[in-house]
């Protein structure tokens, strides 16, 4: 599914991968389930850092497709932590290419231990 890509921003980790031809569905342009794969990685290692390091596992992702990706797009990650409860991370976040959104999610994550 590889390789990802992720760098710190003005605090802010910053996540993303280069699209290619394993990514792409029948018209070219990249897979919505794809997308999600990406989604549940990306905004489930912002769970685990908004959980203290915690194990985490998705309890519900939802996902808007805004617009397509092609081979070749770098797939730019921007995840932000909503609210953290002792049990629950609710996680969003945007995936752009070239500074255009083509897709956001949210998400709720369970921190493994916690009632």
């Amino acid at each position: 599914m590889g390789p990802m890509f992720e760098r710190e921003e003005n605090g802010a980790r910053i996540f993303g991968f280069f699209a290619d031809e394993r990514h792409l569905d029948e018209n070219g342009a990249v897979h919505e389930g794809m997308l999600m794969t990406f989604a549940d990685a990306f905004l489930g290692s912002a769970a685990h850092r908004g959980a203290g390091g915690r194990s985490c596992v998705t309890l519900s992702l939802q996902a808007s497709f805004l617009a397509e990706a092609r081979a070749g797009d770098f797939i730019e990650c921007r995840t932000r932590i909503d609210k953290t409860t002792r049990a629950i991370i609710f996680v969003s976040a945007s995936f752009s290419v070239g500074g255009e959104d083509v897709m956001t999610a949210t998400s709720l994550w369970k921190v493994l231990g916690e009632r």
